[in-house]
């Protein structure tokens, strides 16, 4: 199905921000943000849509929970620029406000992305997760070095420097214990959404990353 947005569109519109993050550049250009916000927001909608069929957690998710807005908060940011220069969202049980593990959409002006995994859990949250892995390592470890991950994926998290007290230095997966998050990434370029089909390739490449979702999400149940 041909795509409503036209990504190169977007980022020429996202370019021309960068350079002119000031309030009265975007109000005079406010319609065609509009534009491409609409057709960002259709296939978002569609991409929702895809996941669910495996991925049935959000099933129902609408767009509106799902995009972040273009608008910055400023308030405790030395970067007083007002404006994002890239369209993202979460698709996830709950959106963008969602703690469990979801996917990530990013296209922007500095960085393409899309990603998967929990985004800095809460510590209650972060030992469960710790301990899974530890008592159910063969199956973590049979789900991130499957071939359809490892092809596509690379590990995106920030580690502490040492292993947990609670588990020993040597710990064959000191690499995951040590990790303050559980995020994989696969870094694109604008040739990837070259394509009017772009929303089913997002769909197909995020698939692998479902079993990642069930393990990790376990915690919650």
């Amino acid at each position: 199905m041909k795509s409503a947005s036209n990504i190169a569109e977007v980022l020429a519109f996202l370019r021309q921000l960068a350079i002119n993050n000031d309030r009265a550049w975007f109000k005079a250009h406010k319609d065609c943000y509009d534009a491409l916000r609409g057709a960002w927001e259709q296939d978002m909608e569609r991409l929702i849509g895809l996941i669910a069929d495996y991925f049935p957690d959000v099933r129902g998710l609408a767009v509106k929970d799902c995009v972040y807005r273009i608008y910055r908060d400023i308030r405790f940011s030395h970067d007083k620029s007002p404006y994002k220069t890239y369209f993202s969202g979460v698709i996830g049980k709950g959106g963008r406000h969602t703690v469990q593990s979801g996917y990530y959409v990013h296209i922007g002006v500095e960085e393409m992305m899309l990603c998967g995994g929990i985004w800095w859990p809460e510590k209650t949250i972060l030992d469960q997760l710790r301990s899974l892995i530890d008592a159910e390592s063969e199956e973590f470890l049979n789900i991130v070095n499957h071939p359809d991950i490892v092809s596509r994926y690379e590990w995106m998290s920030q580690s502490l420097k040492n292993v947990p007290k609670d588990y020993p230095k040597d710990h064959p997966l000191a690499k995951y214990l040590k990790m303050k998050e559980f995020l994989l990434v696969k870094r694109v370029d604008e040739n990837y959404f070259d394509c009017e089909d772009w929303v089913e390739r997002v769909a197909n490449d995020l698939q692998p990353l479902k079993p990642l979702h069930d393990f990790l999400n376990y915690v919650f149940e």
